[in-house]
């Protein structure tokens, strides 16, 4: 059982969430049972105060045992036994509007590349192929991947799709140097680690994890840091006293940071639930931002079952405006990007007969009510002339980027 605290200056209390969240299976809580071993350690070696970013780095990505790089593949496609599901498991369309920026990057650059980044079950990379073989365009496709389930899966999911076959598909352990052509990442960011920063009374803390022999922890301690929103909100809070806690975004950056120092010539786009700073870190958003998935079951025990489940936060936008190496271009939500590049179109070319199922699915993409509103794509571009006016096709309409 997972135990929380309140502020660092408040008496422990036990949470019942644990008693309401879908129970794992037997061999998911065994292999939860080794990471806590694995936590505990780390904890022990941070004498006794892991902050938080440590402690969902290790739940998501410590090797065979975290979310992320475990035996089992946390993406479902509307399975019961899954956790989540992304837009490219809701509809192909989805792909098919990547593919179409695709190729206004590709006549840009002068060359047919693409680089993906946490390609999932590798459904994306399949519809975005399928798309550009039926527009009659090879290209050269990498996938970016440090899993091993997620790798063998996504081969499989590109097998099936007979992609393999009229394009040149290849995985990467690492970034490459000096690369040429458009880099692409659904659903990425929001699985990096944060840091946790509070308010308290007046007095700034970080939030971090414990541990003794009845489970995790929250502890909050003193800290010197800031969350970057405006000074007029930070003031308010201080004299409010008031309890406010969020997330900062500082391995986000640091990731699109490094896209640009590999990139050479190209644009990297990105789509991921998410605000800019205003809304993000709005006073009345005391809680932050910070999420977990089990199950189809969304709730905020981050500290449940490490290994089994999503832990997630969503993005700030505006701290993502001005990276080392890259500027950005276009900021709008998912519906215009899709909309922008094509969506409806694409849905009367399909069969009389498949058109209300992809209707619906694509319904999802864009309703303001589902995904359409929430979900944020977000570009930059290295060695391309933009002018003043000039943007990607899917940031013609509802560029918010001056808004940031």
């Amino acid at each position: 059982m997972c135990r929380h605290c309140t502020p660092y200056n408040a008496s422990k209390k036990v949470t019942p969430m644990a008693q309401q969240l879908p129970q794992p299976s037997t061999a998911q809580l065994a292999r939860s049972e080794q990471l806590m071993s694995v936590i505990h350690t780390l904890i022990h070696q941070a004498h006794g105060w892991l902050p938080f970013d440590a402690y969902m780095n290790a739940a998501l990505y410590t090797p065979r045992l975290g979310y992320y790089a475990s035996e089992t593949s946390p993406f479902s496609a509307l399975a019961a036994d899954g956790d989540f599901i992304t837009a490219p498991l809701l509809s192909p369309e989805f792909g098919a509007c990547i593919a179409e920026q695709a190729l206004e990057v590709f006549e840009r650059v002068g060359v047919a590349q693409i680089l993906e980044v946490g390609a999932g079950t590798g459904r994306l990379a399949a519809d975005i192929l399928t798309h550009l073989h039926n527009r009659g365009v090879q290209v050269n496709y990498a996938i970016l991947e440090l899993s091993g389930t997620l790798r063998a899966q996504q081969q499989a999911t590109l097998a099936d799709a007979g992609v393999h076959l009229s394009h040149q598909v290849r995985w990467l352990d690492a970034l490459p140097e000096d690369y040429e052509g458009f880099i692409i990442g659904n659903e990425v960011l929001d699985a990096m680690p944060v840091e946790l920063i509070g308010v308290q009374a007046g007095q700034w803390f970080e939030r971090g994890v414990t541990a003794d022999a009845q489970g995790l922890e929250y502890v909050d301690r003193p800290t010197d840091k800031r969350l970057t929103m405006p000074k007029e909100w930070l003031t308010a809070l201080e004299d409010s006293g008031a309890t406010y806690v969020s997330e900062t975004h500082c391995q986000q950056l640091a990731f699109i940071e490094s896209l640009g120092a590999c990139l050479k010539k190209g644009v990297v786009l990105m789509l991921d639930y998410g605000f800019p700073a205003h809304e993000f870190y709005h006073p009345q958003r005391n809680t932050g931002t910070l999420m977990c998935h089990i199950q189809h079951v969304a709730h905020d025990d981050a500290l449940y079952c490490p290994g089994v489940q999503d832990i997630t936060a969503h993005v700030n936008f505006s701290a993502l405006k001005s990276p080392r190496n890259l500027t950005a271009i276009g900021y709008v939500n998912q519906a215009n990007f899709l909309i922008n590049c094509g969506l409806l179109e694409l849905l009367t070319q399909l069969p009389e007969e498949h058109m209300r199922v992809a209707a619906n699915r694509a319904h999802k993409l864009i309703s303001e009510a589902e995904m359409g509103e929430l979900f944020k794509a977000m570009a930059w571009a290295k060695g391309l002339a933009f002018e003043e006016d000039d943007t990607l096709q899917g940031f013609t309409r509802g560029n918010r980027l001056l808004s940031l």
